[in-house]
């Protein structure tokens, strides 16, 4: 990819993860971002740098998804390798990371879901405390459904709101097998029963 195309992708994307009313896989990465706007950025090397490191379309969209996940702020320069590495790792152990995070959790599985006097919940509290990663809330969102409850629950929370904003962006980009994850859960659950 030519470096002015991977500023359009990182703006598109951009957009993805700060603008409500912009999906990055609808629209296809097309954004109203003009390609001369490239020039006028003090960054080009940033975008040239990443266009000759990652071969694939496929790659710089990933690095651009992990960093964004990671720096919630989309400020490019805290951009790093060390995100994607991270991220890549993560996706790569996914089913083992997903069974260390939820097995403390299924022996009183419930209780960790429920919105107490507009309290967090403990299993958000949990994912703020980074001891459960926005995968393994995806995941059990995808099997559970808990955020529409939750949404109800914490309307005026803010802290719930940019999570979950950052949950439903995010969710895009990931292909969860629901059956596989469902199993998994099931079986951890029967360990304590």
């Amino acid at each position: 990819m030519e470096p002015i195309d991977v500023y359009l992708m990182y703006c598109a994307l951009k957009a993805h993860f700060s603008r409500k009313d912009y999906d990055f896989l609808t629209y296809k990465g097309k954004s109203r971002v003009s390609r001369d706007s490239y020039w006028k950025r003090k960054d080009k090397s940033f975008f040239f740098k990443i266009s000759k490191k990652y071969d694939s379309y496929n790659e710089i969209k990933n690095y651009f998804v992990a960093n964004f996940v990671a720096e919630r702020s989309g400020y490019i320069a805290k951009f790093n390798d060390k995100n994607y590495e991270d991220w890549k790792e993560k996706r790569n152990n996914f089913h083992f990371i997903f069974t260390e995070e939820i097995r403390p959790f299924v022996e009183d599985f419930n209780p960790i879901f429920k919105v107490k006097n507009s309290e967090h919940p403990f299993l958000l509290k949990e994912y703020l405390g980074k001891r459960v990663s926005l995968e393994t809330l995806i995941i059990l969102d995808e099997l559970l459904e808990f955020t529409n409850s939750w949404n109800k629950s914490m309307a005026e929370d803010y802290v719930w709101y940019d999570t979950n904003k950052l949950l439903q962006k995010y969710k895009r980009f990931l292909t969860i097998d629901k059956k596989q994850y469902r199993i998994l859960l099931l079986d951890l659950i029967e360990e304590f029963v």
